[in-house]
C-alpha cells in the first residue's frame, strides 16, 4: 500500500470531457457535476488492484470456515465469495481478480484488515491534490496518445491494440501511473468503492471533509472502467454503478486503509 497524504482536490468531471459521447437519458453522467472541492484525510491505498493470487488466498482461507465476521452485515445468506466468469483468459495469478460482487469486495478488504475506499478517496488517489484537473490519472492526453499506451482499455481501432485483449497483469502500464504512484486506476478492472450512488450527491458535498457517501441506495458506485471500456469510461470522473449482488467479468477490487 502507498500513503496518500491529506489534501484538497477538485472532484467530479467536466462536461466537455464527454463531447462526442451520446449520454442522453443516463443520469450517472449528469451526476459527475458540479466540480467541487473536497478535503481528504491521510489514508493508505493499494498500489495495485487485488490479483487472482491474493484473492485465492482469501477464498481458500475462508471457504470452509464458519467465521463470517468479515462479511458485510447485509450480505444475503445465499451469496458466497466464488469468482464467476473466470477462465484461461482471466485467471493468471498476476491478473486482477474479477468476477466479484460488492459483498465479496467488502469481505476481502475486511479479511485483509483493510476496507473499501470511498469514492472521494478513490478520485483523490487517481487525480492528485490541488487545482490541477486530470481527466485521467496521467493527465489529459488520450490513453494511446503518440503511441504510448497508458491503460488497458478498448480502443476504437481494436480491443487488443493496447497489448491485451483481456485484463493485463497489474502494473503493466507505467505511463498511466497516478500522481500518488497508484497503478491501473484507468482500465484493466472496474473497482468497487464504498459509496451508494446518488445522482445529486455532489451538490450536497461541496467543501466536504472526507465524504462517506449516501446512507443507502440501490446501486454501488464503480470507478475506473475496465479492459472493456472506451476512453470515455476510464476517466477519473466517470461514475459507473451496479447492484451489490451480481458478479461480472469486469469487476474487481482495490482496498484502502485508515490511519489510526
Amino acid at each position: 500500500m502507498l500513503l496518500i497524504p491529506a489534501g484538497e482536490f477538485t472532484m467530479g468531471g467536466r462536461k466537455e470531457d464527454l463531447d462526442g459521447f451520446d449520454k442522453q437519458g443516463y443520469l450517472n453522467y449528469a451526476s459527475e457535476t458540479p466540480l467541487h472541492k473536497v478535503s481528504i484525510s491521510s489514508f493508505y491505498m493499494d498500489k495495485y488492484e487485488i490479483t487472482n493470487a491474493q484473492y485465492a488466498k482469501f477464498f481458500n482461507a475462508t471457504k470452509d470456515s464458519e467465521d463470517r465476521s468479515y462479511n458485510h452485515p447485509d450480505q444475503p445468506d445465499n451469496l458466497d465469495h466464488r469468482q464467476q466468469y473466470i477462465d484461461e483468459k482471466l485467471n493468471d495469478p498476476q491478473q486482477p481478480a474479477v468476477g466479484i460482487n460488492w459483498f465479496s469486495a467488502y469481505a476481502y478488504c475486511n479479511w485483509a484488515e483493510k476496507r473499501l475506499p470511498t469514492e472521494a478517496e478513490w478520485e483523490y488517489a487517481a487525480r492528485g491534490p490541488g487545482d490541477v484537473y486530470r481527466k485521467y490519472p496521467w493527465g489529459n492526453e488520450d490513453p494511446g496518445a503518440e503511441g504510448i499506451w497508458r491503460a488497458n482499455y478498448y480502443p476504437t481501432q481494436g480491443a487488443d491494440l493496447d497489448g491485451f485483449r483481456h485484463t493485463a497483469p497489474v502494473g503493466s502500464y507505467p505511463d498511466g501511473i497516478s500522481p500518488f504512484g497508484i497503478m491501473d486506476m484507468a482500465g484493466n478492472a472496474e473497482e468497487w468503492v464504498q459509496d451508494w450512488l446518488d445522482v445529486g450527491y455532489y451538490e450536497k458535498t461541496k467543501g466536504a471533509q472526507d465524504p462517506q457517501g449516501p446512507l443507502g441506495g440501490r446501486n454501488k458506485v464503480i470507478k475506473g472502467g475496465s479492459y472493456g471500456s472506451d476512453l470515455y469510461h476510464i476517466r477519473i470522473g466517470t461514475r459507473l454503478y451496479g447492484a451489490p449482488h451480481p458478479k461480472t467479468e469486469l469487476l474487481g477490487i482495490r482496498c484502502a486503509q485508515s490511519i489510526e
